[in-house]
């Protein structure tokens, strides 16, 4: 039906036939229970619910993965490529209402600093060994200054490593939350979106939590093994789940690599001159007001 449709189009008009087939496989799926958007303003009332990291919880709640499926022990690991000022400590928005909306399981919301974090960004290291060297972290912002205010937050960090894709040299752009079991074989649901970790990008609740404040315009799409069949997970890796498994990739290896204590995250305004990246270079932009 699709290539009738199509065909009948591009006689008419050239290009006629591609948006023709793209209105009818619109009109195939419901992209609402999949569609996670930031929009800026300060919502409040019933479209307090529908932007931000509050309508990833709404739809978490309604379709998302069951407590009885998914438990506390499962971690939510986020990967990003630009980090904002997220407070004085984790418990301040972190492993507050952000973690919050995103260890909700469908009816309910669980505690959420009983729910392992993870957090995926590249070191100074990963960005000096990538393809581009140095200048690749040009793209990854993550401010000194930032970064010294909230030193609690490296304890979270783990290394971009992407082997088994062959893609650990570049350097990441794209942005996945997504809810991983203890085993790191299945996962709950996937969320690709253009949100980097920040309160501009997933809103801070105000006004004892009666209006969340958004200051940019995001847009994602949310994966639940639900909308492709039957099964209640995907799974990682091609070695397990056997028959009718849903095999959804990551874009970087699991189990996740932590940070040592000699591992520091890349930050794109500090001076890197310890060693130099793949070309010969060193990291010399105008030293900022910290001196670094």
């Amino acid at each position: 039906m699709r290539t009738r449709v199509a065909d009948r189009a591009t006689a008419s008009a050239p290009g006629a036939g591609y948006l023709l087939l793209l209105l009818y496989t619109r009109a195939l799926h419901a992209f609402s229970r999949v569609r996670q958007s930031s929009v800026p303003g300060r919502h409040t009332g019933t479209r307090k619910s529908c932007f931000g990291h509050l309508r990833l919880r709404n739809l978490l709640s309604q379709h998302g993965p069951s407590k009885d499926l998914v438990s506390n022990h499962w971690p939510l690991v986020a990967q990003f490529s630009s980090i904002g000022s997220l407070g004085a400590s984790a418990e301040s928005w972190l492993l507050g209402e952000f973690l919050s909306s995103l260890s909700t399981t469908k009816g309910s919301v669980v505690t959420a600093r009983s729910v392992p974090l993870k957090l995926v960004f590249p070191s100074v290291d990963d960005v000096r060994c990538s393809l581009e060297g140095y200048p690749a972290g040009a793209s990854i912002p993550y401010s000194i200054v930032t970064a010294d205010k909230q030193r609690w937050l490296d304890s979270f960090f783990h290394r971009w490593k992407s082997e088994r894709l062959g893609r650990t040299a570049a350097s990441p752009h794209i942005k996945t939350y997504t809810r991983l079991s203890p085993s790191s074989k299945q996962i709950a649901w996937l969320l690709v979106t253009s949100a980097n970790l920040s309160k501009a990008a997933w809103g801070a609740l105000e006004k004892n939590g009666s209006q969340l404040m958004i200051r940019s315009y995001e847009l994602g799409v949310l994966l639940f093994p639900a909308n492709f069949g039957q099964a209640t997970t995907f799974v990682v890796s091609d070695g397990a789940g056997g028959n009718g498994a849903l095999f959804l990739p990551l874009p970087y290896d699991v189990p996740l690599v932590p940070y040592t204590k000699d591992d520091e995250p890349w930050t794109w305004d500090s001076q890197h001159r310890e060693l130099p990246d793949r070309f010969g270079n060193m990291w010399c932009p105008p030293v900022n007001r910290r001196g670094r």
